[in-house]
């Protein structure tokens, strides 16, 4: 109601995780002070940042409605129902809104965990076959384990926010869900690429085809909207749907570079290989290594720390820190608890390695290689 609210007098909307840390919300703080007149109408939606800081991406109506229209074009829908178990801050719940809310659709709003605890109540009030869900893996690997029936006779399970494992598709393709792959981001006001639920049954696991209101092309850009079969590249995209920049700036980007490496294959259809940083992504969340390193290092328990991703079947990559303590009691456990309100929970580290040293070159830069090592029997 306010987010409508406030669209109607043209005031610039920032969502927000009402779970931020004291860090989180000086962050905030700090970018909310910088709203200028040209700021009205639009809606700005966090994510995380290289540097590891919040920043807002910056949409308005005209964007989210585009990539609402892609979505209804490519699925051949009237009506968009949803039942959303996802943060409406977070760009998937904010999307399943506004499906439903442009196209006369419903939205039924469920806590994940009582869709885990005592869903059948609420599912079988519905008629399953007409609603989408959108999920991350994490959810869907907790909902397998559940063997839930009606899982099946939805009309489709959205499934992003990280690269699912192949473990995890062969179950869900073995239970027979009608699972669709996409690729897409907060920047491009969620899915640009989609995989249909019947094409994910005969056995295909990439992101699908891109849909109707966007474009991806290699880097460099061809000369010609042309789609390479087979070259593996990172990505440039664009998108009716296309972010207007983060804000403060509204530097109108032609063309967004992610940090994906995919590919093509003969019939169009997008997989993504890899990311040319080094983001991890648990739980449909994105984590930067700086951050955490800087909110454990802060803490004066440590003379030294990495963090990075390790696979994960729940959460796609679990966030693992090394570190090095300046006393050999220091746990785990405490370092979790000294950063427990300095920053998200998805950011604390599920796995701690102390060592005696964190790899690093001469120049101090972190080898790989050897940290790659240390955390394979994880």
């Amino acid at each position: 109601a306010n987010l409508m609210a406030g669209t109607r007098l043209g005031i610039p909307i920032f969502l927000g995780n009402p779970r931020w840390g004291t860090l989180e919300c000086e962050q905030v703080a700090r970018l909310t002070a910088q709203v200028q007149p040209q700021h009205q109408h639009l809606i700005l939606i966090p994510t995380g940042g290289s540097s590891g800081e919040i920043k807002f991406v910056t949409h308005t109506w005209k964007t989210l409605s585009a990539s609402v229209w892609g979505f209804q074009e490519f699925y051949e829908l009237g009506s968009i129902n949803s039942i959303c178990t996802l943060p409406l801050y977070h760009v998937s719940g904010l999307m399943q809104l506004c499906r439903s809310l442009l196209t006369d659709g419903e939205l039924v709003p469920i806590d994940f965990h009582e869709l885990c605890n005592q869903a059948s109540v609420q599912i079988d009030r519905l008629e399953i076959d007409r609603y989408f869900i959108s999920l991350v893996p994490t959810q869907l690997a907790k909902l397998l384990d559940l063997d839930l029936h009606w899982l099946a006779r939805l009309q489709t399970i959205l499934i992003g926010g990280a690269p699912p494992s192949v473990e995890l598709l062969t179950s869900a393709r073995t239970a027979k869900l009608p699972l669709a792959l996409t690729y897409g981001m907060t920047e491009t006001a969620s899915q640009i690429a989609s995989l249909k639920p019947t094409e994910f049954l005969t056995g295909n696991n990439s992101c699908g085809i891109i849909l109707p209101h966007a474009k991806i092309k290699f880097n460099p850009i061809p000369d010609r909207d042309l789609i390479l079969e087979n070259r593996i590249a990172p990505l440039k995209i664009r998108a009716k749907s296309l972010m207007l920049g983060y804000f403060p700036s509204l530097d109108f980007p032609t063309y967004f570079e992610p940090d994906d490496v995919g590919t093509f294959d003969r019939q169009g259809y997008l997989t993504i290989l890899g990311r040319t940083s080094n983001k991890i992504i648990t739980g449909g969340e994105n984590v930067f290594p700086i951050e955490v390193v800087n909110a454990i290092m802060a803490t004066g328990l440590v003379t030294d720390v990495w963090v990075t991703g390790v696979p994960d079947r729940y959460w796609g990559q679990a966030v693992t820190a090394i570190y090095v303590s300046k006393d050999m009691s220091t746990s785990g456990d405490s370092l979790a608890s000294a950063i427990e309100e300095k920053i998200s929970n998805y950011k604390i580290p599920k796995h701690w390695l102390p060592v005696a040293r964190i790899p690093r070159n001469p120049l101090g830069k972190i080898l790989e290689v050897e940290i790659r090592s240390l955390v394979a029997h994880l």
